[in-house]
C-alpha cells in the first residue's frame, strides 16, 4: 500500500499578510489624529526652544486677543468637543472659572499634566496673563509656549 502523506498548512503567507497589516495601521494610527492645535494661528518665531516629542499628557491651548481691553478668546479640545475641532473655554462666567476647572480636572487625573500655549504672534502679554494665571491656580507645573522656528 502506499504512503498517504498528511496535509499540512503553509504559514509563512499568512504571517507575511499578517505583518504588513501591522506595519500599515501602524502607519495609519497618526493620520488623522488632531492635538486641538488651531492652524490657523500665527504663532510668533524663536530662535531657541525644544522640541516636544509626548504630547500625550498635554492640552493645546489657543489664545486669540478679542480686542485690547477685552479677556482673551481661549480655545481647546476638551470634554464636549466633536470632530476633533477645539472648542471655546471661557475665563470666566459670573462666579464661575471654566479654564481653571478644565485644567484643575486634568491635573487632578494626572500628575504629569501640562499645557501648550498657542498665542498670535501680535497678542500682548497682557491678554495671555489670564490664561497663566488658571494654570498657576490649577497647579499646572508644565507650560510650554508654542512658536514656529525662525528661518
Amino acid at each position: 500500500m502506499p504512503e498517504m502523506k498528511e496535509g499540512g498548512v503553509n504559514v509563512t503567507p499568512l504571517i507575511d499578510i499578517v505583518m504588513c497589516l501591522i506595519i500599515f495601521f501602524m502607519l495609519v494610527a497618526k493620520i488623522g489624529v488632531t492635538d486641538g492645535s488651531d492652524k490657523s494661528i500665527d504663532i510668533p518665531a524663536s530662535i531657541w526652544g525644544n522640541e516636544l516629542k509626548d504630547k500625550g499628557n498635554m492640552l493645546t491651548l489657543n489664545v486669540r486677543q478679542r480686542n485690547t481691553q477685552g479677556e482673551p478668546l481661549v480655545t481647546g479640545l476638551v470634554e464636549g468637543a466633536t470632530n476633533g475641532k477645539p472648542i471655546e473655554i471661557q475665563l470666566q462666567q459670573g462666579n464661575r472659572h471654566p479654564l481653571f476647572e478644565v485644567l484643575q480636572k486634568l491635573r487632578k487625573d494626572n500628575d504629569k499634566f501640562g499645557v501648550i500655549i498657542r498665542g498670535e504672534k501680535e497678542m500682548t502679554y497682557q491678554a495671555l496673563v489670564p490664561v497663566l494665571t488658571a494654570c498657576a491656580n490649577a497647579k499646572v507645573k508644565t507650560i510650554n509656549l508654542n512658536t514656529s522656528k525662525q528661518k
